[in-house]
């Protein structure tokens, strides 16, 4: 009589099995992440594919160049940029938010009518507003082309908007910037109380506030992530408007020498928001933008840069010839963009915006 074939138990595996499979499970997990890229948040997962509801814009300034020439063939770089923003924010194959977000280009009375016209032609939202005269008794900036630039203060009048992203007309996109509304740091906060912090002779400050933005860059040679300095550029912050908050800003260019006025709204901005005050800035996630870049930034996937690159840069601020070819060819790619959308619509039946 055959006997019966025992069943075979399977040998229990290894410790040092169990933990090879882990780790090429790890790697695996980290490789498809990275390979999904900036289609996939841990933002989205948290807070849903739409997250924020509220009415969010990104917004800059535009002043008259400092020969204020009314020539529409002069070359406004400035107002240049301002259109390449709006252009990559609305339209660029790799920066446009993924959902309708105005564009609110600031602009003083004494903006050509030319320059407004353009801008609104290519779905800017124009919006005027009325210089900033308190403090012209004292206040001296360290460069003639500044001594506009308190017109941004008049941002936080805008109470339509929830929060709002400023970016300086020199700021060049790499990727979307839709998602720093969801960003950590992107909500409002409670202000602080302390004595030592409170001003008799400064407005009343808000019962909360937001102010987001990054540290500060001081050399085109930086480390990634940038160093966290405590001060911060004032070319691209996060806020939320409020009347309060713009009451409380205008009431220091009342106190002469209250803060440095070289770099006027930047310094302004820095003291209203100090870290040992009672509004302290809040610290972006590192990565949604950098001044002073160099190409590492690039490698390592920052989604704006603050640069004037329309220019060759000096030894000291040197412009990557890269990063410049990379400005022109989005130029190029908005001229002819633009170039089609004006046949299609019509823009010439509409006359020239000169």
């Amino acid at each position: 009589m055959t006997k019966p074939t025992r069943a075979r138990n399977r040998p229990l595996q290894s410790p040092n099995h169990l933990l090879a499979l882990g780790i090429i499970t790890l790697i695996s997990v980290v490789l498809c992440w990275l390979a999904i890229g900036d289609k996939l948040d841990l933002m989205d997962i948290y807070l849903g594919a739409e997250g924020d509801d509220g009415r969010h814009a990104f917004a800059t300034i535009l002043l008259p160049p400092t020969d204020n020439s009314s020539d529409p063939h002069h070359d406004d770089h400035y107002l240049t940029s301002a259109r390449m923003l709006n252009f990559q924010l609305k339209h660029g194959k790799n920066t446009r938010s993924r959902k309708e977000i105005p564009f609110l280009v600031i602009v003083t009375p004494d903006i050509s009518a030319w320059k407004r016209k353009l801008l609104q032609r290519e779905g800017a939202t124009v919006i005027f507003a009325e210089r900033l005269s308190l403090g012209d008794d004292w206040i001296e900036p360290m460069a003639e082309r500044w001594k506009d630039v308190m017109l941004k203060l008049r941002l936080f009048e805008l109470t339509d908007y929830d929060k709002i992203l400023f970016l300086d007309a020199d700021t060049y996109l790499l990727r979307p910037l839709d998602r720093i509304f969801r960003d950590p740091a992107a909500r409002p906060t409670k202000t602080g109380s302390s004595e030592e912090e409170t001003q008799p002779d400064e407005a009343p400050l808000p019962e909360k506030y937001l102010f987001a933005t990054g540290p500060e860059i001081l050399h085109t040679t930086h480390p990634w992530p940038p160093h966290p300095w405590p001060r911060f550029n004032a070319g691209f912050f996060l806020f939320q408007p409020s009347k309060t908050l713009f009451k409380y800003y205008t009431s220091l260019l009342t106190l002469r020498d209250r803060f440095d006025s070289a770099y006027p709204e930047q310094n302004l901005l820095n003291y209203a928001h100090r870290e040992w005050g009672n509004m302290p800035w809040a610290h972006l996630k590192p990565g949604w933008t950098v001044n002073l870049p160099n190409m590492n930034d690039i490698k390592k996937g920052v989604k704006s840069v603050h640069a004037k690159l329309w220019m060759d840069g000096h030894d000291l601020q040197p412009v990557p010839k890269e990063l410049r070819g990379m400005w022109e060819k989005t130029k190029m790619e908005m001229d002819a963009f633009y170039d089609e959308m004006g046949f299609k619509l019509g823009w010439l039946d509409l006359g020239p915006v000169s």
